[in-house]
C-alpha cells in the first residue's frame, strides 16, 4: 500500500502524508519529510500524525472524526521542525474512499503559510498606516470604482455627511458650489473616458457655512491590460493660496490707494470691449484743485482727497461702468453702451457729486470735477485717436474755468460750418436759453436770474457761446441774437413773476453794441411788447468791454438807465477800470469775477481784494454781487463781507427753463 502512495505522491511539490482513520502515518512524501527538516523518515513505524507535527490527540481527533464521516477539514498549526525552527502550516484532511465507497485513508497535504500570513501582517500594517495618513492629512482622499462608486471616503467627511448613506460619487458633488459643478462633472467625466490625470478648482462649504476653495486632482489607476481598476481624487484647501493670488492679482491691477483697478488693468479691459465689438464712451477726469490740496494741506491730505473722490465717483456709476487710475491724478472712464444722453446724465450727477465739500480732520476741502468725454467707435475707431479727443475735450473744459463736462467736437471745418449756420440759427430755433438764480446772502431768497444762451446744432451738438459769440460780434449778427435773447427771456421771466414777483432778469450784453445808439429803441419796444417792467430788467456788461467804448457806452448806459434799466459791471477785476471810474457811470451793481471768489477760504489776498471793492462798492451806493460761488465756507465769508447777492454752482448751475421752474418753487 505505502509503494502505492510512494508511485503516486512522490514528486508533488506539496508536503504529502497518507494516515490510517486512525490517524497513524502510512506515508509521507520527500516534500513533507523536507517541510519537517527530516531525511529518510521512517513511515513504517505507523507513527501517530499528531506526534510528529507536535499536535495533541484532542486537537487531532475533531479533524479525523470530521474525515472518517466523509467531510474535509483544515486547520492552521505551527510545526516545530528537526533543527528546531517553527513553521506556520495550513494542514487539510481529506477522506480517501474505496471502491465501497467508505473512508478508507487520510489524506494530508500541508503548505507552508509563514511568507503568505508575513504578507498579509504587512497589508494589514500597510492599511492601517494609510488610513492613519488618510484620516490625519490636511487633504481629502476619496476611492472610486470603475463603476463610479464611492468606495473610500476620510471618516471626518463621513461624520460631517453621516445623515447621507448613499455611496454614489453624485452625492459627493453636493457640497459643491453650484457655479462650479458643470466644471467638476466634466473633469470627472473625463478622467472616467480618457484615464488622463484630471486638476479642478472649486468652492464649497466649511463647518460655518462659508464657501471656501477646494483644488481636486483625480488619478486614474488602470491594471496590465489598461483597464480601469479604481479611481483615487485627491482634495486640497486651497483658500490660503487664493488669498495670495488675490492680492498679486490686486498688485498687478488695482490702484493701491483708491483701490479701483490700474492702467494694466484699464488696458487689458479696453482691448476686450474693443475685440467684442462694444460700443463705449472714455471719460478723461480731472479732480480741480487736486495739486494745490497736497500742497496746501499735504500729502496725507491728499491721499485722502483721492480716496474720498473715488467714492464720490463710483457712488454714481452702474456696475458694469469700469473706472481706472492710470496715473498719479490721471482717472479714466469707460461706459459701454450708453447713449450721448445717458452719459450726459451721468456726467451732471458726477460733476453735482463735487459741490459738497471734503473734510479732512476737521478741515474743509473744497474741489471740483472736469471731465472730457470721446465715443468709440463713433468719434473714431482708433483708440488711441478716442483718448486724444477725450483728453482734448477735458484740456477744453480746464480752459473754460474748470468745473464740467465736455463732449469731443470734431474740428474739421467746425469754424467753417458754425460761420455758415450761424446766421440762420434764431430761424431753425437752434438757438435755446438757459437760467441760472441769483441769490440774496442776507435772506437766502432768489433775487433774480440770469439767462445765458445756448446753441444746439444739428451736427456739431453743443456749441458752448466762446465758440459762436465771437464770430458773431465780429460779423454783427450779435445785434439780432441780443434782441431774441432779450425778448423770449423778458416773455418767460414776466411768466415766472406771476408767482414770483420780485423776480429780475439779468441779460449780457455785447461790448460791441455799446456803439449803437438805435439798441435803446428796441430795448424800450421788446419790454412794451413784453410788457415787462423795466426796472426788473438788468444789462451785464463786462468791464474790459465797457472800458473798450467808454465814452459811447457811458451814453447808452445813462440812456438805459433813463429808461428805467439796471445796469451791473461783469467780471470786475479783470479790466483796467476803477471804482473811481466806475462812480461816474449809471451802474448798479457790480459783479465780482469768479477769479477772486474761488480762493477767498484759501488766500487771503484773494480775501482782502473781496472785502475792499464790497466796501468801496457800497460807498458809492452800489450793490456787490459775487459770481462762481461753489463751497459753503465763501458764503459764510461772503456773508461775513457784507456781499449782497451770489450766484454759483453752491445754489444751482445754469438750467432750462422747465427745470429752472421747478428749482424756484423747491427753493422759495
Amino acid at each position: 500500500m505505502t509503494s502505492k502512495y510512494a508511485a503516486f505522491f512522490h514528486h508533488f511539490t506539496d508536503a504529502v502524508a497518507v494516515l490510517s482513520k486512525e490517524g497513524n502515518v502510512i506515508y509521507i512524501n520527500p516534500a513533507f519529510q523536507a517541510l519537517l527538516g527530516k531525511n529518510g523518515c521512517d513511515a513504517t513505524q505507523r507513527a501517530h500524525f499528531g506526534a510528529i507535527v507536535g499536535m495533541e490527540k484532542n486537537a487531532m481527533e475533531p479533524l479525523l472524526h470530521s474525515v472518517r464521516n466523509g467531510k474535509p477539514a483544515h486547520v492552521e498549526w505551527t510545526i516545530k521542525k528537526a533543527d528546531g525552527h517553527l513553521v506556520l502550516v495550513k494542514i487539510v484532511f481529506s477522506p480517501i474512499i474505496n471502491e465501497q465507497g467508505e473512508a478508507d485513508a487520510v489524506l494530508c497535504v500541508c503548505r507552508d503559510v509563514t511568507k503568505e500570513k508575513k504578507l498579509e501582517q504587512a497589508l494589514e500594517e500597510y492599511k492601517q498606516r494609510f488610513q492613519l495618513i488618510a484620516e490625519h492629512s490636511t487633504d481629502y482622499i476619496l476611492i472610486f470604482s470603475n463603476r463610479r462608486e464611492l468606495l473610500y471616503t476620510p471618516s471626518s467627511h463621513k461624520k460631517a455627511n453621516r445623515a447621507n448613506r448613499s455611496r454614489s460619487y453624485k452625492d459627493i458633488f453636493q457640497f459643491v458650489h453650484p457655479d462650479d459643478l458643470p466644471n467638476i462633472r466634466r473633469k470627472f467625466d473625463e478622467l472616467y473616458r480618457t484615464y488622463d490625470t484630471q486638476i479642478a478648482e472649486f468652492r464649497k462649504r466649511d463647518n460655518e457655512g462659508k464657501w471656501i476653495w477646494m483644488e481636486a486632482q483625480g488619478k486614474a489607476i488602470v491594471n496590465e491590460q489598461n483597464e480601469l481598476d479604481y479611481v483615487i481624487v485627491t482634495v486640497k484647501n486651497i483658500s490660503e493660496r487664493k488669498k495670495y493670488e488675490e492680492k498679486l492679482r490686486q498688485l498687478a491691477y488695482f490702484d493701491s490707494l483708491t483701490g479701483i483697478a490700474n492702467r494694466s488693468y484699464f488696458e487689458r479691459y479696453l482691448k476686450q470691449l474693443i475685440e467684442s465689438q462694444t460700443d463705449f464712451a472714455l471719460c478723461y477726469l480731472d479732480f480741480d484743485k487736486f495739486k494745490w490740496i497736497n500742497d496746501h494741506f499735504s500729502h496725507q491730505a491728499g491721499d485722502y482727497f483721492l480716496r474720498e473722490a473715488v467714492k464720490r465717483v463710483q457712488s454714481v456709476l452702474r456696475k458694469e461702468d469700469f473706472f481706472a487710475r492710470i496715473g498719479g491724478d490721471e482717472f479714466v472712464l469707460l461706459l459701454p453702451d450708453m447713449t450721448k444722453e445717458e452719459v450726459t446724465k451721468l456726467a451732471d450727477e458726477l460733476v453735482q457729486a463735487f459741490h459738497k465739500p471734503f473734510y479732512y480732520e476737521k478741515q474743509l476741502i473744497q474741489s471740483t470735477l472736469s471731465m472730457g468725454i470721446a465715443f468709440f467707435p463713433k468719434d473714431s475707431d482708433r483708440i488711441e485717436q478716442v483718448m486724444k479727443y477725450a483728453d482734448q475735450a477735458l484740456y477744453n473744459v480746464k480752459k473754460r474755468g474748470k468745473n464740467g463736462y465736455e463732449f469731443y467736437r470734431p474740428t474739421h471745418n467746425r469754424k467753417a460750418i458754425i460761420e455758415q449756420d450761424l446766421p440762420f440759427a434764431i430761424l431753425r430755433e437752434q438757438f435755446y436759453l438757459c437760467y441760472q438764480p441769483k441769490i440774496k446772502l442776507g435772506s437766502g431768497a432768489t433775487m433774480g436770474v440770469e439767462t445765458l444762451l445756448r446753441w444746439r446744432h444739428p451736427s456739431l451738438g453743443e456749441i458752448p457761446p466762446f465758440d459762436f459769440i465771437p464770430l458773431a460780434e465780429e460779423s454783427g449778427f450779435i445785434f439780432e441774437i441780443t434782441l431774441w435773447v432779450l425778448e423770449h427771456a423778458c416773455r418767460q421771466v414776466k411768466e415766472w413773476q406771476s408767482r414770483f414777483p420780485e423776480l429780475k432778469l439779468a441779460v449780457n450784453l455785447s461790448p460791441f453794441l455799446l456803439n449803437r445808439m438805435e439798441l435803446i429803441q428796441h430795448i424800450t419796444d421788446i419790454l412794451h411788447d413784453t410788457k415787462f417792467v423795466p426796472e426788473y430788467l438788468i444789462l451785464e456788461v463786462t468791464e474790459s468791454g465797457l472800458m473798450e467804448n467808454i465814452e459811447t457806452g457811458k451814453h447808452i448806459l445813462a440812456e438805459l438807465k433813463h429808461i428805467g434799466v439796471q445796469v451791473a459791471i461783469d467780471d470786475f477785476g479783470t479790466g483796467f477800470s476803477s471804482l473811481a471810474c466806475i462812480r461816474n457811470l449809471p451802474v448798479s451793481l457790480l459783479k465780482i469775477d469768479r477769479s477772486f471768489i474761488q480762493g477767498i477760504a484759501e488766500n487771503s489776498k484773494d480775501a482782502t481784494i473781496v472785502d475792499t471793492i464790497i466796501h468801496l462798492a457800497k460807498s458809492l451806493d452800489i450793490q456787490v454781487l459775487a459770481e462762481g460761488v461753489e463751497t459753503h465756507q465763501q458764503v459764510v465769508l461772503l456773508q461775513q463781507m457784507d456781499c449782497d447777492f451770489a450766484q454759483g454752482y453752491y445754489f444751482s448751475k445754469s438750467l432750462e427753463a422747465e427745470k429752472l421752474q421747478q428749482w424756484l418753487e423747491e427753493h422759495n
